[in-house]
C-alpha cells in the first residue's frame, strides 16, 4: 500500500511541477525571420483550435483529476478478506493513464491538424533554435519522470504482476522499438517508384533539398563556414547522396570547394574542404566517373580551368568530362562545328567535332555510353540526343517557356528539366517567338530519355535545379 501511495503521489506532484515550476525555469528566445517573399503564418483549422483549447484546460485540471483518480485507486484495493492479495482494480489505473497522457495527445493532435509552416519559417527556426545534441536522452528522462510513468508504476505495484509477465512486456516494447527504427537504418536514402533518387538540390544562392515526390522543399543547405555560405554550383559525386559544391565569399571575389553528403533524414552536411581559398568565382564544376574533380574559375583579369592538382589559363565555363582524361571546354573559343577540349595529363588543347547550332547553344552534357544531351536554341526550348555529330532523336520540345537547367540522375537515363515559364519582354519579341505560358511561373519536369515520357514535379518549383 505504501508503494501504491508513493507512485500516485509522485504522479500528482509531477503534474504540479510541470504546471507551476517548469514555466518559471523555461528560457524565452526571441527569433527574428525575414524574407523577400511572403511569409504568411497559416491559420489553424477549427479542429486544431479545439484540440489546442482542450489541451490547455486539461493541463490545468490534470493535478486535480489525478488526485481524484489516486483516491479511487487506493480506496478500491481490498485490505482484508480473501481478496486482499488480488490487488486493486484496473479501471482507475486506466483512467489515470488517460488523464496523464491526454495533454500530450491533444498537443500532438493540434500539431497534426494544423497546416505546416512555410518552408522559410521552418528553416529560419531551425537555424536559430538548433535541436539539442542530447534530445533522445532528454526525451527518455522526461518520459521516465512523467505522470504517466508514475501511474503505470502505481498500477504495477497495485496489481502485483508476476516476473514472467514483466519480462514479456519488456520484450514486446523492445520489439516495437526495433520495428520502428531498424527499417530507417537499413533502407538508407529513399528513392522514387522508378528507382531514381527522391531528393534533388535546387535553387541558387542558398539552395535547398527538394522532395520530388511531394514537390515540397525539405531543408536549406547549411553554410560551410560563417563566411562561405553562398552556393554557386553543386554537382553529384560518384555515390548517390554525395556532392561537390563551390561556395563563394560575400564579396564574390573568393571561392572554395567542399564535399557534401545527405543523411537518411535528407539533410545535407558539409564535409571535407577540397581546395584552398581560390581567387574569383567558380563557373564550372564536374566530377568524372572515376571521382576526379575539375573546376573552372574566373577572376577580374583571367579565366582558368583544371583539376585539384593543376589548372591552366583557359575558360572553364560549363566544363564537362568527356572521358577519364579529357575535359570539354564549351566556353573556350574554337571554330564552328567543334568544341574545345583539354588533356588534364598534358594540358594540351584540342577539339572534338560538334553539331553546328545557334551561337547560344548550351554545352554538351555527356551521358553513359558516349552519347550527349544538348539543349538547343535561343530561347532554349529543345533537348536532343547526339552521338558524336549524329542526331539520334529529339527528346523534348517546349511550346512555351525556356529551359533553365538540367540535372541527370545517377544512371543517366532520366533528367530533371527546370523550365522558366515567364518570358522577359525581349524573349516575347517576334525574333524570339516565345509565347507566354500562363499559370505557374516555373516548372520542374522529370524526363525519361529512353521513352521521352515527362512527369511534372508537383508544385511551382525553382527552375534552377543543381544536382539529382
Amino acid at each position: 500500500m505504501r508503494v501504491l501511495k508513493f507512485f500516485w503521489s509522485a504522479a500528482v506532484a509531477l503534474s504540479l511541477w510541470k504546471l507551476l515550476v517548469v514555466p518559471l525555469l523555461t528560457e524565452t528566445v526571441m527569433v527574428t525571420c525575414g524574407s523577400a517573399g511572403p511569409m504568411d503564418w497559416p491559420q489553424p483549422v477549427p479542429a486544431a483550435q479545439v484540440a489546442g483549447v482542450l489541451g490547455d484546460w486539461v493541463v490545468w485540471l490534470q493535478p486535480v483529476l489525478l488526485a481524484l483518480t489516486a483516491c479511487w485507486a487506493i480506496r478500491s484495493r481490498p485490505r482484508r478478506g480473501p481478496d486482499a492479495s488480488r490487488g486493486s482494480s484496473l479501471l482507475p489505473v486506466t483512467l489515470g493513464l488517460v488523464v496523464a497522457l491526454l495533454p500530450a495527445a491533444l498537443d500532438e493532435a493540434e500539431d497534426r491538424l494544423s497546416p505546416d509552416l512555410p518552408f522559410a519559417w521552418q528553416e529560419c527556426l531551425h537555424a536559430q533554435v538548433p535541436p539539442s545534441s542530447f534530445v533522445a536522452a532528454r526525451l527518455i528522462l522526461a518520459w521516465l519522470l512523467s505522470p504517466a510513468a508514475m501511474v503505470l508504476l502505481a498500477g504495477i505495484a497495485g496489481i502485483r504482476p508476476r516476473l514472467t509477465e514483466l519480462r514479456a512486456a519488456g520484450l514486446a516494447v523492445a520489439a516495437v522499438v526495433l520495428a520502428a527504427f531498424l527499417p530507417a537504418v537499413l533502407i538508407g536514402l529513399p528513392v522514387n517508384a522508378d528507382g531514381t533518387p527522391r531528393y534533388a538540390l535546387a535553387g541558387v544562392g542558398r539552395p535547398y533539398v527538394l522532395d520530388l515526390e511531394s514537390g515540397e522543399p525539405v531543408s536549406l543547405l547549411p553554410q560551410a563556414t560563417p563566411t562561405y555560405g553562398q552556393y554557386d554550383l553543386i554537382v553529384r559525386d560518384t555515390e548517390p547522396g554525395h556532392y561537390v559544391a563551390a561556395l563563394t565569399s560575400p564579396s564574390g571575389r573568393y571561392s572554395r570547394l567542399y564535399r557534401l553528403s545527405m543523411g537518411d533524414d535528407s539533410r545535407i552536411t558539409v564535409g571535407e574542404r577540397l581546395t584552398p581559398t581560390l581567387e574569383g568565382m567558380v563557373n564550372g564544376l564536374a566530377v568524372s566517373a572515376e571521382g576526379r574533380i575539375a573546376y573552372g574559375r574566373m577572376t577580374d583579369k583571367a579565366s582558368f580551368a583544371g583539376t585539384l592538382e593543376r589548372e591552366w589559363p583557359v575558360s572553364g565555363y560549363g566544363l564537362q568530362w568527356l572521358d577519364a582524361r579529357i575535359l570539354v571546354l564549351p566556353g573556350h573559343s574554337v571554330p564552328a562545328g567543334a568544341v574545345a577540349t583539354i588533356d588534364v595529363g598534358t594540358g594540351a588543347i584540342g577539339e572534338v567535332a560538334a553539331p553546328a547550332e545557334h551561337e547560344y547553344t548550351r554545352p554538351l552534357l555527356p551521358l553513359p555510353g558516349g552519347r550527349q544531351l544538348r539543349a538547343l536554341g535561343w530561347p532554349t526550348r529543345t533537348l536532343v540526343l547526339h552521338e558524336g555529330t549524329r542526331l539520334v532523336r529529339k527528346v523534348l520540345d517546349l511550346d512555351c517557356g525556356h529551359i533553365q537547367s538540367l540535372a541527370l540522375d545517377p544512371t543517366g537515363h532520366n533528367v530533371l528539366v527546370g523550365v522558366d515559364r515567364e518570358a522577359a519582354e525581349m524573349d516575347r519579341s517576334p525574333l524570339a517567338g516565345l509565347p507566354p505560358c500562363g499559370g505557374a511561373r516555373s516548372q520542374l519536369l522529370r524526363l525519361d530519355l529512353e521513352t521521352g515520357h515527362t512527369q511534372v514535379v508537383p508544385g511551382e518549383q525553382d527552375p534552377f535545379v543543381q544536382a539529382w
